[in-house]
């Protein structure tokens, strides 16, 4: 998918992770994902930790990603937490949602156009 997307590899770190981003956290599962935005827009980019729901939840993680480029994206928040809300928002108003995203399992979330509402 790398290849498919020209461009440079832009770095994340959710919840003011500073530093080198291992690559796995203290229960040893993998929590790094690609965040790919294959459309012809930028697009800004958060992440909510999808179990810990509730009133004064703030975002985290936001970060700009390029028109057909991608983002790497440790979501290791020291919770143990594997599920996560994504959101992508664009400067036309157009938006993007994963509910419950499961970043111990899955590798990559890939932004189309005909995923945007």
């Amino acid at each position: 998918m790398h290849r498919a997307i020209s461009g440079t590899i832009l770095t994340g770190f959710l919840a003011g992770c500073l530093g080198p981003m291992p690559a796995e956290g203290p229960d040893a599962r993998n929590r790094v994902v690609d965040i790919v935005n294959t459309t012809d827009a930028p697009m800004q980019f958060y992440a909510r930790n999808a179990e810990r729901r509730g009133a004064g939840q703030t975002r985290f993680g936001a970060a700009e990603v390029a028109a057909r480029y991608y983002l790497v994206v440790n979501f290791d928040d020291d919770t143990g937490a594997c599920l996560f809300d994504l959101y992508g928002d664009f400067a036309d108003g157009r938006t993007v949602h994963a509910a419950r995203f499961d970043s111990c399992d899955e590798i990559s979330w890939v932004i189309r156009e005909d995923m945007l509402q």
